[in-house]
């Protein structure tokens, strides 16, 4: 009997391991999709703490570094709908760094601009941005959570 069910635990610890395995180059190509994302999260805020000329050069490095990255990430198992999604994605980041960060650095720099002034170009400025961002984040919204409902992954 002991043997018996000894067999059995055994036998249910191998058959978690085998499923947890399987899934782990899913959750390794998730994850650096997500961990990519989030290092150009973390420069973002720091230039939206402090917009400054230095702040946005480590933006655009730490962009073209992830986007190199996601450039050359392996896709796993032909999941090329949530790749294509994410490099789309990098790209939004990208063109967002280059056009509406750098005339938010140029505005908040501009001695002569009024602060009314200010307001309504930061707005439109930021309106500009939700427009891009409506069009890209919804497809990469569906992939992501498409990838990780297919393969058992939890989105944080």
């Amino acid at each position: 009997m002991r043997i018996t069910a000894l067999f059995c635990i055994i036998f249910f610890s191998m058959s978690t391991g085998i499923a947890q395995n399987y899934n782990i180059n899913a959750y390794n190509f998730h994850q650096s999709i997500v961990e990519a994302q989030q290092n150009i999260g973390k420069e973002v805020f720091y230039f939206n703490e402090s917009a400054t000329e230095l702040n946005l050069k480590i933006l655009k490095f730490e962009l073209n570094k992830s986007i190199q990255f996601i450039d050359s990430l392996e896709v796993y198992n032909n999941e090329t709908t949530y790749h294509n999604a994410a490099k789309k994605l990098f790209a939004l980041y990208k063109d967002l760094t280059e056009n509406e960060y750098q005339q938010l650095l140029n505005i908040i720099e501009d001695p002569e601009l009024e602060f009314k002034d200010f307001k309504v170009k930061k707005q439109k400025i930021f309106d500009g941005m939700k427009q891009k961002m409506a069009k890209v984040y919804p497809d990469f919204n569906t992939a992501q959570e498409a990838f990780c409902k297919k393969y058992g992954l939890k989105l944080d």
